[in-house]
């Protein structure tokens, strides 16, 4: 069995599958109050109409699919909100789709907000953002970045970002559509860009993607992501994680299963274990490799 699975592509959008990770939380408030696991009040307006009737189609395909969206997203927001009040004021979400924390999490309001994504998802979220409420909400930065393309750290440099300061870095469902060496080179960056932070982000297993699992409807699944153009490209095993981590300077590293997390939220390992969430600390000798960074980005 592979350990990592990884393949390079190249993809002009990313704001069908982040349309229906909103229809995913917003499908959470059709069900009776005691079973929801999450309550996103915009997720249904971000998500629309096309978010919501694929949200239907994943439901066919195997509703532990976008259960696995919900129990992420309240994994996700649990320990964001754990970092603001230990003092981590400075949040990057790197590839924030659709998410709407700044504004369903009170400890997001009183941050500096980072949100990172392709420009073809953040004008559509900009739009909508000033329909609901007229305006852009005033602490957070919006960054255009293309992941396969562009450097993290350069593009957060040049919005604003204060490399002194306590930040907490979220990385929800993105790495399953890049590809390994880009994946590292990030996690790289990110350590040397900000030492007193923290991370939190989400993986795949190698045999989903590969399509060796018996997951329900695993390979529809791959081949609905591949017919609207945002194929799913990376997988890892959770033992290997841990290793590319403390290789690029993490500590504190902590693997979560689906599972456990169901069994956290809804007291049953009734689920497949299709996602895996890690959290780290980032090592505080990566200080002045940021500042080197910085100043070597200041002459160019």
């Amino acid at each position: 069995m592979k350990t990592t699975y990884s393949r390079t592509i190249e993809k002009s959008c990313g704001f069908q599958f982040a349309r229906w990770s909103a229809g995913a939380k917003a499908f959470e408030d059709l069900l009776p109050r005691d079973q929801r696991v999450i309550h996103d009040p915009l997720a249904r307006y971000y998500a629309g109409a096309p978010g919501m009737r694929m949200v239907k189609m994943m439901h066919l395909i195997n509703p532990h699919i976008r259960k696995a969206i919900a129990l992420r997203a309240r994994y996700f927001d649990d320990h964001s909100r754990r970092c603001v009040k230990d003092g981590y004021d400075q949040i990057v979400l790197l590839g924030a789709g659709y998410d709407s924390r700044y504004i369903r999490l009170d400890e997001f309001r009183r941050a500096t907000v980072f949100e990172l994504d392709l420009n073809s998802t953040q004008v559509i979220k900009k739009a909508l953002t000033r329909r609901v409420y007229g305006r852009l909400p005033a602490n957070v930065r919006y960054v255009t970045i293309d992941f396969s393309r562009d450097s993290v750290a350069e593009k957060l440099l040049g919005a604003g970002f204060q490399t002194h300061r306590r930040t907490l870095f979220i990385w929800e469902g993105v790495t399953l559509f890049l590809n390994q060496d880009i994946i590292e080179q990030i996690l790289g960056q990110l350590a040397a860009l900000a030492a007193e932070s923290r991370i939190i982000f989400d993986f795949v297993p190698p045999e989903l993607i590969d399509d060796q699992t018996d997951y329900q409807g695993n390979r529809q699944l791959l081949k609905l992501c591949a017919d609207i153009q945002e194929p799913l490209t990376f997988g890892c095993a959770p033992d290997r994680i841990p290793l590319i981590l403390k290789g690029l300077g993490y500590e504190g590293i902590k693997i979560i299963s689906l599972t456990q997390a169901n069994m956290i939220y809804c007291g049953s390992d009734r689920i497949e274990d299709s996602y895996y969430f890690a959290t780290a600390r980032i090592n505080t000798r990566g200080d002045n490799d940021a500042h080197s960074f910085r100043a070597q980005s200041a002459s160019r």
